[in-house]
């Protein structure tokens, strides 16, 4: 008997939408078109490692979420430049890390 391990995922509301939504704030883009999701498509894929796809996955670990929404957010805010769209000039010289730093984190101080 043959047993089958599925992970259901979903790649839209997951991993896709915090990076699109993260990459217009840093570009402060207003207006979103078709190739900015094609650029976060293509940035979610090559998150994926030749060891995600030896285990049958075909998105990287969640467990990467921020660092995966890290480069989605770089890529969409790259072809919001690329077309014109984005309001925040000069670009920033590194996105990355730009939207590294522009993430919320969720840590709170200790009360005492």
């Amino acid at each position: 008997m043959l047993a089958y391990r599925w992970l259901l995922l979903q790649g839209n509301n997951a991993y896709i939408f915090p990076g699109i939504g993260l990459g217009c704030i840093i570009s402060t883009t207003r207006r979103l078109r078709d190739e900015m999701f094609i650029a976060a498509a293509e940035a979610l894929a090559e998150q994926v490692t030749d060891a995600d796809r030896k285990v049958g996955r075909i998105y990287p670990p969640f467990s990467k979420i921020r660092t995966i929404s890290a480069h989605i957010a770089k890529a969409v805010a790259v072809k919001s430049y690329e077309l014109g769209l984005a309001a925040k000039w000069p670009r920033p010289d590194n996105l990355l890390a730009l939207a590294k730093s522009s993430m919320y984190n969720p840590r709170y101080r200790p009360i005492r």
